[in-house]
């Protein structure tokens, strides 16, 4: 409290008055910014206890909208000291096949605006980091096959995804996916490997590279040990 007293004392002196008082109010702004940002968190975190999300220890929940769609048969399991800056959204769908499971790993960071669907499994490792308005889908809204426009019923939106089309993803541990990148079905990435921003992932990664582009493409290999 006196370091405090001390820190307005020694402002007031190297300001004016009408820059001391806007100070004061910048510091009351983040003050109270601060304490409603840690309520809101809070209150996430009761939110995806009461949805049946599997939270382990130290898991940190951003304050702003976190959107869990979960079929009864669907789990989603946040490992041990997960970051989600939120709003994000995760999806546990079962109405393809009866169980769907998502995993994050342990240490993971997951960025604002991303988007995880699951109709069947996605799995991603521990202490990877995920950035902003990343999509991770295993599977597409509706089936690809063509379909006649001018029958009503067989329109794409109301049919069901087929079961051949939902393809498991698996990132491996420590893996790095840049901005807006798009992790498509059936897709496995190797540890310790960064796919760029921007990227379309359509195939597997191998371990310890640097994938970019649309489709992504090896562009560079670590010296490491797998």
């Amino acid at each position: 409290m006196l370091s405090k007293f001390k820190t307005l004392i020694r402002a007031y002196q190297e300001k004016g008055r009408t820059d001391f008082l806007r100070f004061l109010l910048l510091k009351e702004w983040e003050y109270r910014s601060f304490w409603r940002d840690k309520i809101r968190s809070w209150y996430n975190r009761q939110l995806l206890l009461a949805q049946g999300v599997e939270l382990s220890d130290k898991v940190k929940i951003g304050p702003r909208e976190i959107r869990i769609q979960k079929g009864e048969g669907g789990r989603v399991v946040f490992g041990s000291g997960v970051t989600i800056y939120s709003p994000i959204e995760i999806t546990a769908a079962t109405h393809i096949f009866s169980e769907s499971h998502v995993r994050i790993g342990d240490r993971t960071r997951i960025g604002g605006y991303t988007s995880i669907r699951c109709a069947k499994e996605i799995i991603i490792g521990k202490d990877c980091l995920i950035s902003s308005y990343v999509r991770i889908y295993d599977y597409n809204g509706h089936p690809i096959a063509p379909f006649d426009p001018h029958d009503h019923l067989r329109l794409r939106n109301c049919l069901p995804v087929p079961k051949e089309e939902v393809r498991p993803i698996k990132i491996g541990d420590n893996v790095w996916i840049g901005e807006k990148s798009f992790i498509q079905a059936g897709v496995t990435i190797g540890k310790n490997s960064i796919i760029s921003a921007n990227s379309v992932v359509t195939k597997n990664i191998p371990p310890n590279v640097i994938a970019f582009g649309c489709p992504a493409r090896t562009i560079y290999w670590f010296d490491r040990d797998e």
